[in-house]
């Protein structure tokens, strides 16, 4: 059940006090009177007010100084000037004071008056949710850059004209840029071109809720290449227009190297030879056609063997031999 609205009436003429006061009873207010305006603040600061309705010429205190008083404190309160004093100077200072509108008197239909109220009210309402709503998004995006500027992988956003409009710390140590000389390039600048289409092609594909993964290649602040896998969601405004791009970023540089090396040793090992011999690293011993483990004198049992140390081995093992002195006769590797 929505609240009743409550509304102050000041003014210092008891009978139009008493019948505003009378008819906004029947149409479902909260009513509060006041004789004049220092009686309207007292009561203004004590309970909660959504509406004010006052004279400007009042004893005490005049509708000018209440108005400000109010607009001092409560600035986002409706205020509506019903007065018999038409100067336009006080037309004026009204307004600049915050009120809504201003009502000459005698009200001669105090419907019209009903109805800018309940217009006024409208108005207060939806200017009451803007407010809530641009503070839990300024929360939001709050919690949001903070959770940016803290995960590892890189993050920025693009604009619809494809300018950097917002990159976290992680994106900027990436390519060695600072923020200030990201949001100065568009995406374009640091990609290379082919990798530009492809960014293109993903984000101008229609929004299914899904985030668009690929990958690309990004320049960094030198103009070297940084492989990064890419993870990409359209942003669109209230009425469904695309607004910008938000990308996740990882580097896989290193990853991209390690795979070229490996699709490398592959194609090596297609071309290297079928006579390929499996040896033990620690025994010598010979792997056969049938998956055996044998000696390599057995593995080559049509071949003689003798043992001996060649020229190299021996000047490792026995530095101070000299190997000059030899001869065919005695050579090591001789029986």
């Amino acid at each position: 059940m929505t609240p009743k609205k409550r509304i102050l009436i000041i003014d210092d003429e008891f009978a139009i006090r008493e019948s505003f006061g009378s008819f906004f009873e029947d149409e479902d207010y909260i009513v509060f009177l006041a004789e004049n305006g220092q009686v309207g603040l007292d009561i203004f600061f004590k309970e909660k007010i959504d509406i004010v309705l006052t004279d400007l010429r009042m004893p005490v205190k005049d509708g000018l100084e209440v108005m400000k008083a109010i607009h001092k404190e409560r600035p986002d309160t409706p205020m509506i000037v019903v007065s018999g004093a038409g100067r336009q100077d006080d037309i004026i200072e009204a307004l600049r004071m915050g009120a809504k509108d201003y009502i000459t008197k005698p009200v001669e239909d105090i419907e019209i008056l009903s109805h800018v109220v309940r217009q006024v009210l409208e108005n207060a309402a939806l200017l009451e949710e803007n407010r809530l709503y641009r503070k839990r998004l300024e929360k939001s995006e709050r919690r949001y850059r903070t959770i940016t500027e803290n995960i590892a992988e890189g993050v920025f956003t693009v604009d619809e004209n494809k300018q950097i409009s917002y990159s976290n710390q992680a994106f900027c140590d990436m390519l060695g840029f600072s923020n200030q000389k990201l949001f100065q390039k568009k995406i374009e600048e640091i990609t290379t071109p082919d990798s530009f289409k492809e960014f293109i092609k993903h984000i101008s594909s229609p929004n299914t809720g899904l985030s668009s993964r690929f990958s690309m290649e990004m320049l960094d602040k030198n103009g070297q290449v940084v492989h990064v896998e890419m993870a990409c969601n359209r942003v669109y405004n209230d009425d469904n227009q695309y607004k910008s791009t938000i990308a996740i970023v990882r580097d896989i540089t290193k990853t991209t190297k390690l795979k070229k090396k490996y699709q490398q040793f592959l194609l090596r090992e297609e071309a290297s030879s079928d006579d390929l011999l499996a040896i033990c690293a620690n025994c010598k011993n010979i792997r056969d056609e049938n998956e055996k483990w044998v000696q390599v004198e057995d593995y080559f049992s049509d071949v003689v063997f003798s043992h001996g140390i060649c020229p190299t081995c021996c000047a490792k093992l026995y530095p101070d031999f000299d190997l000059s002195q030899l001869d065919d006769s005695t050579d090591p590797n001789t029986d």
